[in-house]
C-alpha cells in the first residue's frame, strides 16, 4: 500500500476513495463519524486521513495531484497518520496494516532513521499531556519531498507515525541549498553590506522604551544589538570570500538568535518583524546573493 501516493490528491479521486475503502474495512468504528470536518477514521483508532481545502491547501504546499470536484467544493488530503498503542491511552487500538517505510511500532529512534534514510531535523518533546499519552518525544525527518513526523514513548521507541508533503517553505529552503554553488557573490559589495549597519532597528527600539512602551528592555535590545553587529561581520567576510554558505549560515545563526530573546521577551512584534526581515534581506541580497522576490530567507527558521 503506498500510503504517500495518496497526499495532495482530491478525497473525490478514485485512488483516494479505493485507499479509504480498505481502511475502513480495517477498522470500522467512526471511521466517516467526522468526515464533515475533514477527518476520517476514529479518534481512537490507527488511522486517520485529514483533508483541507483547495485554498488552504494550495496555500500551504505546492503540489496538488489530482483535482476532481469545483475549487469551493475540492477537499485535498493534506495529512495521514498511523498510531501505535499507548500504555497510558487505554482506548487506543493500534494501525492493522503495513506502516509507510517499513516501520514497525516499536522501533528505535535509530532504527527509524536508518529506513527513513534521513535524520531527523528536528527533535522535541511530545505536546501530549504526560497523564493522556505515553507519548513523549516528537521527531521530524525530511524525506525526499515530504514530512515524516514520528512519536516515540519515553525509550524512544516508535509510537506514531505522521506523513505530509514539505511546505512551501521547506521546498525553497531545499532549492536555495541545491542553488548555492551557483550564486554569484560580489567580493567588491562589501561596502554595500556594510551601509546597511545604519538600519538596524535598535536606536528605533531604545527611542520606543525611553517613550515608555513595555515591550523592550535593555538587555534583550542589546543583545539583539550584538547579534546584528555579528551578522554584518559575518556576511561581509562571507562576501569577500564569495562564501554563499557562510551567508546562509549567517541568517540562520541571527534569526536562532532574536529567536531566543523573543522567547524570553516577546518584543519582536509585527513591526520588529517587519524590520529585521527588511535588513536582513536587504544583506543578503547587498553580498550578490540572488532570491526569488517572493521569498523570505529567515522563514526556515523563524519562530517570531
Amino acid at each position: 500500500m503506498n500510503h504517500s501516493d495518496i497526499l495532495g490528491r482530491s478525497i473525490a479521486d478514485p485512488i483516494v476513495g479505493s485507499y479509504l475503502a480498505d481502511h475502513e474495512k480495517l477498522d470500522p468504528i467512526d471511521f466517516r463519524t467526522n468526515a464533515e470536518i475533514g477527518f476520517f477514521g476514529g479518534f481512537d483508532s490507527g488511522f486517520g486521513l485529514q483533508v483541507e481545502s483547495l485554498s488552504a491547501y494550495s496555500a500551504e504546499f505546492e503540489e496538488v495531484r489530482s483535482r476532481h470536484l469545483p475549487d469551493d467544493e475540492e477537499r485535498i488530503v493534506s495529512r495521514l497518520s498511523f498510531t501505535g498503542l499507548d500504555a497510558i491511552r487505554a482506548v487506543q487500538r493500534s494501525y492493522m496494516s503495513a506502516l509507510p517505510f517499513g516501520l514497525t511500532f516499536g522501533d528505535s529512534s535509530d532504527v527509524v532513521a536508518e529506513k527513513l534514510g534521513a535524520g531527523p531535523f528536528r527533535e522535541g518533546k511530545s505536546s501530549s499531556l504526560p497523564e493522556y499519552s505515553a507519548e513523549r518525544f516528537d521527531h521530524a525527518h525530511a524525506v525526499g519531498n515530504m514530512v515524516v513526523i514520528v512519536k516515540y514513548d519515553a525509550n524512544l521507541r516508535l509510537m506514531a507515525v505522521y506523513l505530509m508533503h514539505a511546505d512551501r517553505t521547506m521546498l525553497k529552503a531545499k532549492r536555495r541549498k541545491a542553488s548555492l554553488p551557483k550564486q554569484k557573490i560580489v567580493p567588491d559589495n562589501i561596502d554595500k553590506v556594510e551601509a546597511l549597519r545604519a538600519h538596524i532597528p535598535t536606536q528605533r527600539w531604545r527611542a520606543s522604551m525611553a517613550e515608555g512602551d513595555e515591550l523592550f528592555n535593555e538587555t534583550d535590545i542589546a543583545t539583539a544589538e550584538t547579534a546584528l553587529n555579528a551578522f554584518l561581520d559575518r556576511v561581509k567576510a562571507a562576501t569577500s570570500e564569495r562564501d554563499a554558505q557562510a551567508i546562509q549560515t549567517a541568517v540562520k545563526d541571527i534569526v536562532l538568535a532574536i529567536n531566543e530573546i523573543n522567547a524570553r521577551s516577546g518584543m519582536i512584534e509585527t513591526l520588529e518583524r517587519d524590520e529585521l526581515g527588511v535588513l536582513i534581506d536587504a544583506v543578503v541580497r547587498a553580498s550578490g546573493f540572488s532570491l526569488p522576490d517572493d521569498e523570505d530567507i529567515t522563514a526556515e527558521w523563524r519562530e517570531w
